[in-house]
């Protein structure tokens, strides 16, 4: 009879302590974090005297497994990891879009470059750019690899056309995303100095802003 009571107390002792230490020690999950790209400076001193240049950015084309919401590192030759409590806070084209709009607006100093709601008269030149790889791997090497033109408006044929390779040696991500986003924006912002270096030759080739 005794140890049925012993037995009895033990179980009311330990159940609630059971639910109680399912309260305290329940598994924390991360929060989600979003990140965006980030523009150059404002003063960054690769930007160009004022003129009147108008460019219209066509959609940035990009291969589809970078336009999932997650942020993505590449492991290896044929593998990517998807951090899941880091997103991207919109398509990682749309970003790359913005970023671009706003870097060529400071180093063209010119505040007519569009993303949408433009028409051929509108703009002097039209802008189309193809992302082949734009990535951070587990080493903290980034790379981008884009084709680009500008056509004239109402022209077929371009009038400049070219492929950009660039890297950047970052720090190693060890998930953490935002040195992910950092070298992204830095390889945006370099593939925006030469594209705005060949936008501003094109101008002066064919006298746009005269």
């Amino acid at each position: 009879m005794k140890s049925i009571f012993r037995l009895q107390y033990l179980l009311f002792v330990a159940v609630p302590g059971m639910f109680l230490t399912g309260c305290l020690f329940k598994p924390v999950t991360d929060p989600t974090r979003h990140f965006v790209l980030t523009p150059i400076s404002a003063e960054d001193p690769n930007a160009a005297p004022l003129r009147h240049l108008t460019v219209g950015i066509r959609p940035v084309r990009m291969p589809s497994q970078l336009l999932g919401d997650s942020v993505s590192v590449r492991n290896g030759t044929n593998e990517i990891e998807y951090l899941h409590n880091a997103v991207w806070a919109d398509r990682l084209d749309h970003c790359f879009e913005r970023v671009l709009a706003a870097n060529l607006s400071r180093l063209l100093s010119s505040d007519g470059i569009y993303l949408d709601n433009w028409g051929r008269d509108q703009v002097m030149a039209r802008v189309l750019v193809n992302v082949q790889q734009f990535e951070v791997d587990t080493h903290g090497k980034g790379t981008l690899i884009a084709q680009w033109q500008i056509t004239a408006p109402g022209k077929d044929l371009p009038l400049k056309r070219g492929l950009v390779r660039l890297a950047r040696a970052g720090a190693a991500p060890n998930a953490k995303p935002e040195i992910i986003a950092t070298t992204l924006s830095d390889l945006a912002a370099d593939f925006s100095r030469q594209l705005a270096l060949e936008i501003n030759e094109s101008a002066q080739k064919y006298a746009w802003d005269n």
